[in-house]
């Protein structure tokens, strides 16, 4: 099936989403809206119980998510379990996840505070790849990420619309 024969998708951005992606109308993207998701931050139109992108911002963020916040991300984890397609993005590295807490946001002097160790995070998001079916992409950065995202839209947009 060619592209031209795929409809335009349109990407849904959860309302508690904070600096995240936009997306405009072009090519296979017909834009974006802002609508509440109870799983994940960007999905599309119409694969709301399909497909699934959790956006990470920072390896900190990560941290928190499996330190102190581990319960409520472990439930969303299990959310996502349920979707065919789910992705979690993050954007930074693998080298900054085993590192961590260097190169993290977090200050020098509160680092010796940081209980969570990059073996520790890495451990939790293999464990969860293999648990939960989700995939874990290490980006790198926001641009190299919101690539990924847009990359992953229209790929899973074309393989809905060619088995239809």
């Amino acid at each position: 099936m060619t592209t031209k024969n795929v409809p335009k998708y349109t990407v849904i951005k959860d309302t508690r989403e904070k600096d995240g992606y936009f997306f405009k109308e072009y090519d296979q993207c017909a834009g974006m809206v802002v609508e509440t998701m109870k799983t994940g931050d960007y999905t599309l139109k119409g694969m709301e119980d399909f497909l699934c992108i959790e956006r990470k911002a920072s390896a900190a963020e990560i941290s928190n998510n499996l330190g102190r916040k581990k319960k409520p991300f472990q439930a969303e984890m299990e959310r996502m379990q349920k979707f065919e397609h789910s992705f979690i993005l993050c954007e930074f590295s693998l080298d900054d996840v085993i590192k961590f807490p260097e190169n993290s946001g977090i200050p020098k002097a509160k680092q010796k505070y940081v209980k969570v160790t990059g073996k520790y995070i890495l451990k939790c998001l293999i464990e969860f790849q293999l648990w939960y079916n989700t995939k874990i992409i290490f980006c790198g950065s926001k641009y190299n990420s919101f690539l990924v995202a847009n990359s992953i839209f229209k790929r899973v947009n074309e393989l809905t619309h060619s088995k239809q």
